[in-house]
């Protein structure tokens, strides 16, 4: 209902203005501006309907069924088809990356299914209408293109689309910027200079495009930049609503000691607050995770390294960082999804199908916690006992699949990628 309201909005009266304009019934925009204008064309689309018509009688896609759907049910579909949209695109990534290196096709196959019909995926995209899946997506893109031909150029664009899409994915921000500098560094001397100078432009050119995104939301009341700072600070950044706890409706290892919801990141436990706690572990996660990245290795452990540190860094962060949220584990989804097909070890497999277990019951549960009284009563009745044995689960599944995937990294099912 709130998306709709923005996307419904400001097709009717325009994008400037839009984050500081009066009457809103759900919420003010907090989104990107990128994802604002993406609601925008959300609802074109739902106004300009006869569109899909015709190109359904050129090339009779999108089926009658679906167009007849899209009648009864437009407006929710289309601000929901980016989320649905980012799952076709990513079962696509899953097959053509699982093909390139397994070169089986079958496997291949079921890769790009097993996306589109994860509960996990189809939960948070299809019926929730969030859009993390294409923020993943961009973030996993930028580490693949940056060796390719012009990928130190884009592969600075695609993370600031990711992050345009959707801010969750900032958590790999200082990971992915060290990963930049190895990459750099490892290079020949004549390859490192030009490197450097494509990064760099494409840097700033990430920049530049992102302060350009503001532009058309500028209602000129004020400094061009002072509105930029403004709209941060007062409209994106307090939209993840976690930001004064420990944890919001999170299982994560906050929520196995503290009231759930309730306490702040001001909290102290002796001389240190859980904010610095927060802060501390978010540092030690990713230093961590940089160390199994440069630790030497088999050339053919190189992507699946990249895989666990990324899944590393980003699950860690979800569990050990302050203020967050339910769904903010989902940078961690591609990366270890991939891993899945890439790796032998069976007991490995099971406990990754585990993680997706406990993730998808993270959202479940907390999404519908205020509406089915048994499942408030599972979570809450207690002391909150329910909600403190899935953090516990979830803390206890992350660090043995990182022992084990560590331990066993020479046993990937893969060749040089």
């Amino acid at each position: 209902m709130v998306i709709n309201e923005w996307s419904r909005n400001i097709y009717e009266k325009g994008l400037e203005g839009s984050y500081f304009r009066e009457g809103w019934i759900y919420s003010s925009p907090t989104q990107p501006p990128l994802m604002m204008m993406a609601y925008w064309v959300s609802r074109w689309l739902y106004e300009n309907k006869y569109v899909l018509s015709a190109l359904h009688n050129v090339i009779r896609m999108p089926p009658t069924f679906v167009l007849l759907w899209v009648h009864e049910n437009g407006p929710f579909f289309s601000v929901k088809l980016w989320g649905i949209l980012a799952d076709l695109f990513a079962a696509f990534i899953a097959y053509k990356l699982i093909n390139k290196i397994l070169r089986k096709p079958k496997i291949a196959v079921w890769a790009a299914i097993l996306v589109l019909f994860n509960p996990v995926a189809i939960f948070e995209s299809t019926i929730w209408g969030q859009t993390d899946m294409f923020a993943s997506l961009f973030a996993l893109l930028s580490f693949l293109v940056f060796n390719k031909r012009l990928g130190k150029l884009f592969s600075p664009l695609l993370f600031t689309v990711g992050i345009s899409l959707k801010p969750t994915i900032l958590v790999l921000f200082p990971f992915y910027l060290v990963f930049v500098l190895r990459e750099i560094i490892l290079s020949s001397p004549k390859e490192r200079k030009i490197a450097s100078i494509m990064f760099i432009f494409g840097l700033l050119l990430s920049i530049g495009l992102t302060i350009l995104s503001f532009v058309p939301f500028w209602d000129q009341s004020k400094p061009f930049f002072e509105f930029l700072r403004t709209v941060v600070t007062r409209r994106i950044i307090p939209s993840a609503k976690g930001i004064i706890r420990v944890a919001t409706s999170a299982f994560n290892f906050y929520t196995i000691f503290f009231n759930v919801e309730k306490t702040t990141v001001g909290f102290k436990i002796g001389i240190i607050s859980l904010g610095q706690l927060g802060t501390f572990m978010f540092i030690l996660i990713n230093l961590l995770g940089l160390g199994f990245l440069f630790r030497k290795k088999e050339k053919n452990t190189e992507f699946p390294m990249l895989l666990f540190s990324s899944y590393f860094v980003s699950e860690g962060t979800f569990l050990f960082n302050i203020g967050m949220a339910e769904r903010y584990f989902f940078p961690a989804f591609l990366f270890i999804y991939l891993l899945l097909f890439l790796i032998k070890d069976i007991k490995i497999k099971i406990l990754i199908c585990f993680q997706f277990v406990l993730w998808f019951l993270n959202l479940y549960l907390t999404f519908f916690m205020r509406d089915i009284s048994i499942i408030d009563k599972f979570l809450r009745e207690n002391n909150h006992l329910g909600t403190r044995v899935l953090s516990l689960m979830n803390v206890l599944v992350f660090v043995y699949i990182s022992l084990v995937l560590l331990r066993r990294m020479k046993n990937v099912r893969l060749l040089s990628f």
